[in-house]
């Protein structure tokens, strides 16, 4: 891996409209998918590519159970609980430094997530 690439890790993990929700769900501790469905309006699709890519990222940890109907209960990884104090000091961050956007700098910054 490139040091540009180690430099943009961060970003790689929390790009995308879902995984930084996700992370912030599974703070509260373990969910089953239901759980995460019901609680960000996302599609089915959608939360299992986010989940798959935060488990091949070593973000969250996937275990399943031999039940039926099966059961699976994702959790945060320590790599991803580690992340904790540096979203916390994002949020600091953020509370601390709000401003109402202006309609430009609003485009901006949704043009990022499209």
């Amino acid at each position: 891996m490139s040091e540009e690439s180690k430099k943009l890790y961060l970003l790689t993990i929390l790009s995308g409209k879902w995984r930084l929700v996700i992370i912030e769900q599974l703070f509260e501790g373990e969910k089953q998918f239901t759980d995460l469905k019901g609680s960000i309006a996302v599609s089915s699709k959608v939360l299992n590519d986010n989940l798959q890519f935060l488990v091949k990222n070593g973000i969250i940890k996937r275990c399943s159970y031999p039940t039926f109907p099966p059961k699976v209960q994702y959790s945060l990884s320590e790599r991803g609980e580690k992340l904790r104090p540096i979203l916390d000091s994002i949020y600091q961050w953020s509370l601390a430094n709000y401003t109402t956007p202006t309609e430009k700098a609003e485009d901006e910054f949704y043009s990022l997530f499209k």
